[in-house]
Parts: structure tokens; C-alpha cells; sequence
């Protein structure tokens, strides 16, 4: 049996059990049982919510532990850990939380072989695979700093780099139970006109644009309804059909306006009141919330415009442009890696004490204005075609098993 120990709760919030959930969903589609280990009751009933549909063709395949320690206190949970792992006679344990330290893997590889997420580089860790999927993991040293790195038996820790492993949910690289090796906005580079015709894939007017606007299930700065507000004074809203959608759906609504704006609205947002009255009153701007299948809504947008966080992976795969911009400190390499994708646009930094979320939304607006016409717009959908496929947690998942194998 794999072991996964990770976190969720009203602090953390849920990334850390999402994407070690996909990686879970892989390890059972090989025919392998996982085991979930959690701090507490708020983390275990965040487990349930979350892996009730992943898992409602196979629930006996996982399981969830409650430790009954502090999520913040890693090392103070080792004994009760140990126990769990040595009961279910787990092999490989991949860990996915910021509070590890050294000494609690070098207690922990005692035990079994030890994976882990490691996001912030904070530290060299005795691991036996190591994964960062930034698309900056190079500036962070990690090939010299593992060279005499080991792990369980002595092995050499092994390192997952790069956006290949960035483990994204199962809709970015598989529909309808079929592997999905090519976007939708893929197949359209590619095809003749004809082909295009035929598969009801032909070009838009370039005129026409759909942009899909995101910003986070909090949105902290009010980016959503300041970009709304900003691009109703740059014209670019206009008269047409509109409605709120919830939950939502993939299609596109039908709309007369030049711009169809697709605005997913998180379930902690502030403004939602105040973004749901501004849809009505000026139409063609379409509320999604709770959007089930986010691949979908980015696969019939022309565009993004969104913070720079896991959702610029996300539009990655799926070969939709963006317009981006920073909302924290440790997002400046994910700003310097994007912006130079030739797939995606920076529109500044909302941090910025001098009005950084009004001139974000005034940028976002411009970029907007300059890819109306013209190419361009195609020429960023084929600058992010070999980013990455989406395919992570299959990639994870083999890589976790041939450890349980050995």
C-alpha cells in the first residue's frame, strides 16, 4: 500500500489534498490501494468531501487516518505516524506539507522510502524522490545540492523536475475516459481549413474573443470586479445577452458583443454580490461558480486573465493565452518563467502600494485591446503547445509504484 500524508483546513486551504488526491487516483487506476494519513478531524472531513467523487467507483481502494496531532507540528507526530504506517504496513509515504523538517524525514526514512512535494526549497531534505514542478526549478540549485542527498537504503534521492510532474486533475489530460494528448486550441493550429470546418473547430472572427477571468477562491484584491470596471471604461463591454450560471456549465452562453466574458467567482470571493449586479447590468459577462470542470471552461476561451499561481500551469496544458499578474513575494520566478513563455503577457504586480491593483487592471485592459486583431493571439496558443501535457500525477504515480516495487 502507498501512504500520502498532507493537510487541509481552513488555513492551508485544499491544494495540498487536491493534488495529492489526482496523484492518488492515479497509484488506484494502476490496481494500487492508498492510505491517507491526516492531522485532525477538519483535515479528514476535507478528505471525504473531496474524494467522495474522485473515488465513488472504487471507495475501498482509500483510505483516511486521523493522527490526532497538530498539522503545524510534523515532528510531534512522528510516533503516532510511525505506528499507522508499521499497522498498514506502508512502504512509500508521500509527504505534502511547508512545516517538514530534516530531522522529521531523517526519523521518518527510518520507516519506509519517503517522497515529497517541495515547493519552497527551504531546505535539503533526506528523500527518496524529490518533486518540484515549477518551470523554474533550475534557478533553484537542486542538482548540486542533491548530489550526496540519499534516502531509505542509501539510494541517491531522486528528482522530479519540472512542468512535466506538475500534478494537474484528471480533465486536463483525459476526457471521456480517453487520454487527451492535444488541446482543443492545438487541433486548431493544426488542422486545414476544411478539417476545421468539418469539426466545428473553424477559426472566430478575430474580432471575437472569449476571456475567461479568474483570480483565486478569495480574490484578496478585488481584481475580478477592478478588471470588470476597468474594461467597462475601455470599452470593452458591450451590449448583448447575459446570465448568471450556477452551478456552471462549459458551453459558451450565446452573446452578440464582441467579448464574452466568462468570470468564475470562488466561493469566499467578497464582492460576489457586487460582480453578480454588475453582470446584470451590463451584459455579455457570464458568473460561473463552483466550476466542476475548469478544463472544459478554459477549452472554449480565447484567453485568461488570472493571477500568477497553479491556474497558469492549467491554461499551460491546455494552450490558452494569458494575461497575468503577481499577488505574493514567492510568485517572482513563476512571473520571470511565464512571461517569457511568448504565451503569456505580466500586467504588473497588485502589491504594489501605489495603486498596483488599479494599473494591473488598466494593463490587462491594454493587452486586451492589442490581441483583438491579428494573430497574435494564435502565435501564443503555439508558444505554449510543448509547456507541458498535464499528465503529472500518472508521471508521479509510476514513479512512486517503482519504488513500492523495489
Amino acid at each position: 500500500m502507498i501512504g500520502i500524508r498532507c493537510d487541509a483546513n481552513s488555513i492551508i486551504a485544499s491544494g495540498h489534498m487536491m493534488r495529492c488526491l489526482t496523484v492518488a487516483k492515479e497509484i488506484v487506476r494502476q490496481g494500487h490501494s492508498v492510505a491517507f494519513f491526516v492531522a485532525d478531524e477538519e483535515s479528514e472531513g476535507a478528505f471525504r468531501n473531496m474524494a467522495a467523487d474522485s473515488f465513488k467507483d472504487s471507495p475501498e481502494a482509500v483510505s483516511v487516518t486521523v493522527l490526532g496531532t497538530r498539522w503545524q507540528d510534523m515532528e510531534g507526530e512522528l510516533s503516532a505516524l510511525g505506528k499507522e504506517l508499521s499497522a498498514k504496513n506502508i512502504s512509500v509515504l508521500l509527504v505534502d506539507s511547508y512545516k517538514v523538517t530534516v530531522t522529521y524525514f531523517e526519523k521518518l526514512k527510518e520507516l519506509c522510502r519517503v517522497a515529497y512535494f517541495d515547493d519552497l526549497k527551504a531546505d535539503i531534505y533526506p528523500v527518496d524522490i524529490l518533486i518540484n514542478y515549477s518551470g523554474f526549478y533550475e534557478k533553484l540549485g537542486y542538482e548540486e545540492d542533491y548530489k550526496a542527498v540519499t534516502g531509505h537504503d542509501g539510494e541517491p534521492t531522486r528528482l522530479l523536475m519540472g512542468l512535466n510532474y506538475a500534478p494537474l486533475r484528471e480533465q486536463f489530460y483525459r476526457a471521456d475516459g480517453t487520454d487527451v494528448n492535444t488541446s482543443v486550441s492545438k487541433l486548431k493550429d493544426s488542422q486545414t481549413d476544411s478539417e476545421k470546418s468539418a469539426a466545428g473547430l473553424a477559426e472566430k472572427e478575430p474580432e471575437r474573443v472569449s476571456i475567461l477571468l479568474a483570480s483565486g477562491g478569495a480574490d484578496a484584491y478585488g481584481m475580478i470586479l477592478g478588471t470588470l470596471k476597468a474594461a467597462k471604461e475601455n470599452g470593452l463591454v458591450r451590449d448583448g445577452s447575459s446570465g448568471i450560471c450556477d452551478p456552471a456549465g462549459t458551453e459558451p452562453m450565446p452573446c452578440s458583443t464582441a467579448i464574452d466574458w466568462h468570470v468564475v467567482v470562488g466561493a469566499l470571493c467578497k464582492d460576489a454580490e457586487k460582480i453578480d449586479d454588475f453582470a446584470k447590468a451590463n451584459p455579455g459577462i457570464h458568473i460561473h461558480r463552483s466550476v466542476s470542470d475548469m478544463a472544459g471552461l478554459m477549452r472554449v476561451c480565447d484567453l485568461a486573465v488570472c493571477a500568477a499561481g497553479t491556474m497558469l500551469t492549467e491554461c499551460a496544458a491546455v494552450g490558452l493565452p494569458v494575461i497575468f499578474y503577481q499577488v505574493a513575494d514567492n510568485q517572482k520566478y513563476n512571473v520571470e518563467f511565464f512571461g517569457n513563455t511568448g504565451g503569456m503577457l505580466f500586467a504588473g504586480d497588485v502589491t504594489e502600494a501605489a495603486g498596483g491593483a488599479a494599473e494591473v487592471a488598466q494593463n490587462s485592459c491594454r493587452y486586451i485591446k492589442s490581441l483583438m486583431t491579428g494573430r497574435r493571439l494564435k502565435d501564443m496558443r503555439s508558444a505554449l503547445s510543448n509547456l507541458t501535457d498535464g499528465r503529472g500525477a500518472i508521471r508521479i504515480a509510476k514513479a512512486l509504484l517503482k519504488e513500492y516495487r523495489s
